[in-house]
């Protein structure tokens, strides 16, 4: 793939531009791919912002941005070293895409070597041969052939045709066991892209192996195209089947604009943390009922007709209303830096849910105390609790404990000394 510069930055980072830092032509390309990612991701902030410095500033969004000569990883904004976010941010990606991790496989996670697009390659890969060496899916597939011996059905309308006075052919119809399916071929065709994209040396023997056992099933046109049928029959393959499709697809598709190309695999990080709190405290609480982007409330109503649909990241237990903000808090601020916006959010909520209890979730960082619940306030004039908590990504197999811990505190709960730092009981949420 030839001599490529990686950089890795995190989110709101400052990338120079300059003789000595990226070169202005690959800055441009890079603008440039940012900007179509921007539009497409439709994110409420550019994806890399031009400064006066000059450089490129990242926004609130996490992967690889990939041109002609450069690659740059942006990582989430949390503590730790480079091998360690990108670590817990790939966890965070498995926990989203229904991919288990195991702390067994650190190899598999991150090394200082690999930016996020091969680590996501490697997971890929890794699953995918695990998977196909105890064989790849088929399906029976209906077939007719002109054969010496009969096999099937004799096609007679067809024998009468062609061979009516002949006895060395049948017209033969039968179905017969095939691999070339179209789950096979959305999968053959995410491995033959990948290995044309990694620039790892173990990924493209992973890879190669994969070209190999995917050899008698067929070229895809279009792989979002393909009629493919989730069953009994390839529940081994359903997780791998959307991994693949994110990473051929809309997540991450080869792009050319003019003369630039480029391939972008981004996440906004917004809606990771709101996936992977939500998908984690379901596992935690189950079998309770969690809702995710509940829906069919409203927060208007009138002659016939309801206005302003609402939909909370999480409802617990049908009173229970959590929203994820991936915001950095403010401890030395009266009110944590929680934004007015966020708060008439709320009590929206409260109101149509009748809730009993309000959890807004931010990231922890150093800054704060340990993470779990932080402040407790009430909603003015009412009993509702309105409570902030934290959750430390940085360390994403702690975090179903502490979601574990915010949802069992009741809004009547009252902790004992030095029980959750910070909390308070007497300040209203006033507008």
């Amino acid at each position: 793939m030839g001599s490529v510069t990686a950089t890795s930055i995190r989110e709101w980072e400052h990338l120079p531009i300059g003789p000595n830092d990226l070169p202005i032509d690959i800055a441009n390309r890079l603008h440039t791919l940012a900007e179509r990612e921007t539009q497409r991701l439709r994110m409420p902030q550019p994806v890399l912002t031009r400064t006066a410095k000059p450089s490129l500033r990242a926004g609130q969004v996490v992967g690889v941005l990939s041109v002609p000569g450069a690659s740059i990883e942006i990582l989430p904004k949390i503590g730790g070293e480079g091998g360690e976010v990108r670590r817990a941010l790939t966890r965070m990606l498995a926990v989203a895409w229904g991919i288990p991790v195991a702390d067994s496989e650190p190899a598999l996670l991150a090394t200082q070597r690999d930016d996020l697009l091969e680590v996501l390659i490697r997971l890929f890969a890794d699953r995918l041969l695990v998977a196909v060496r105890r064989g790849l899916p088929h399906r029976y597939r209906f077939r007719q052939d002109d054969l010496p011996l009969l096999r099937g059905k004799l096609n007679v309308p067809r024998q009468l045709a062609r061979y009516a006075i002949r006895t060395d052919r049948l017209a033969c119809s039968f179905d017969e066991l095939s691999v070339d399916t179209p789950l096979n071929r959305v999968l053959k065709a995410a491995v033959v892209r990948l290995a044309a994209t990694t620039r790892s040396a173990a990924n493209s023997r992973w890879l190669a192996e994969l070209v190999a056992r995917f050899e008698f099933v067929g070229e895809s046109a279009n792989p979002f195209a393909e009629p493919v049928r989730l069953d009994r029959t390839n529940t081994a393959f359903h997780r791998l089947h959307r991994m693949a499709r994110l990473l051929l697809g809309r997540d991450w598709q080869s792009t050319t604009m003019g003369a630039v190309e480029g391939c972008a695999l981004l996440f906004p990080m917004n809606g990771l943390f709101e996936e992977f709190v939500g998908l984690t405290l379901r596992a935690a609480l189950s079998p309770r009922p969690v809702h995710l982007q509940h829906s069919g409330r409203y927060a208007l109503e009138g002659q016939h007709r309801r206005l302003f649909a609402l939909r909370p990241d999480i409802v617990v237990n049908g009173d229970l209303v959590i929203d994820t903000k991936w915001k950095e808090l403010k401890p030395g601020e009266p009110t944590l830096g929680v934004e007015q916006a966020d708060v008439y959010q709320m009590l929206a909520y409260a109101r149509a849910y009748e809730a009993t209890r309000l959890v807004l979730l931010y990231p922890w960082h150093e800054g704060l105390d340990r993470p779990g619940l932080l402040r407790r306030w009430r909603i003015a004039g009412t009993s509702t609790a309105f409570d902030i908590a934290t959750v430390d990504v940085g360390k994403p197999d702690s975090v179903r404990l502490t979601l574990r811990e915010i949802v069992g505190m009741d809004a009547t709960t009252t902790p004992i000394d030095g029980g959750v730092p910070g909390f308070s009981m007497d300040v209203a949420v006033r507008s």
